[in-house]
């Protein structure tokens, strides 16, 4: 049996629909899964082992890329094709490629359940792991506890190495793009000074984009930004105690690996997009979580001792 995903973005979003491919490899223990995600991404595939063959869209070539992707997932006659990215282009490449059965995530947008079915549309709200895997539950009428298959090679410990972090460190995942996600510079530099002030062999690392790379200016830190990829980011946060910071990809593949995880959430809608799987703590500013900067560090640091523990 051959099964298409359709995923193609943005990180967090993959890692919240990696619990799919899990759950159809148990409903259909020889299937052969394939993924279509945008090339940006191809990496987070190639760590889960239910998904066999990855199918890369070059978005940069926009609608030349799509006729691109639709030729090359055209090749194919696939048994069932799942849509969960539920958007408009999603739903037309689903729509024009070749399968028996075509079905579409809960919550699907921009009227792309006009081109294809959408499975149990009262679940739009429900939580992002959860709700994609409502497609595998009308498919098999079978209900499914999230859980990931998992393997990470990577140069973690060479980067460690290389950078002089030796025995327990945390992990700081600051840079959150969006609006109200970005807890704040000064609030993370006052977190790291309370867990330097009371952990003194416990280091810090930040972990961020290249161009995130000096943005939280201390002496008490090792910056990585810019200097792994996602296989050695994931090996990273195998090794750490804890891992801080936003709604982001980073942080929610942290949880999906079982370090304890200390969300700081903002404007996201918490229902939806809060973790499913590992151990986690969610700090919310329940009176404006548009205000995310007024979530106090002391809190946060109170949190971290917890797992430390």
């Amino acid at each position: 049996m051959k099964i298409l995903i359709i995923k193609p973005s943005s990180f967090g979003d993959i890692v919240q629909a990696l619990p799919c491919a899990n759950a159809l490899k148990q409903a259909y223990p020889k299937c052969e899964i394939s993924w279509v995600v945008f090339n940006g991404w191809e990496s987070l595939l190639k760590i889960c082992l239910d998904v066999d063959k990855i199918i890369s869209w070059n978005r940069k070539r926009g609608l030349k890329g799509f006729f691109e992707i639709l030729k090359e997932v055209r090749k194919t006659k696939y048994d069932i094709i799942i849509d969960l990215q539920g958007l408009l282009r999603s739903a037309v490449l689903t729509r024009f490629a070749t399968a028996k059965t075509k079905i579409g995530v809960p919550g699907m947008k921009e009227f792309s359940s006009f081109l294809i079915k959408e499975v149990y549309p009262k679940k739009a709200n429900i939580n992002a792991t959860l709700r994609n895997l409502e497609p595998v539950r009308f498919l098999t009428g079978q209900l499914f506890n999230p859980e990931v298959n998992i393997k990470i090679e990577s140069n973690a410990e060479s980067i460690l190495k290389d950078n002089k972090v030796f025995g327990d460190f945390l992990t700081l995942l600051p840079f959150a793009r969006g609006d109200g996600k970005d807890w704040g510079v000064d609030n993370y530099c006052k977190l790291i000074d309370l867990v330097k002030n009371k952990y003194i062999n416990i280091q810090i690392i930040v972990l961020g984009l290249k161009g995130d790379f000096g943005k939280i200016r201390s002496d008490r830190i090792v910056d990585l930004c810019g200097k792994t990829n996602i296989e050695d980011l994931a090996g990273i946060l195998l090794k750490s105690k804890v891992a801080v910071g936003a709604d982001t990809g980073s942080m929610h593949l942290s949880s999906i690996l079982q370090t304890p995880s200390v969300f700081i959430f903002g404007a996201s809608d918490i229902n939806e997009t809060s973790p499913y799987i590992g151990q986690f703590s969610l700090f919310v500013n329940e009176k404006n979580r548009d205000r995310i900067n007024n979530i106090k560090s002391e809190n946060v640091f109170a949190e971290i001792q917890k797992w430390i523990k």
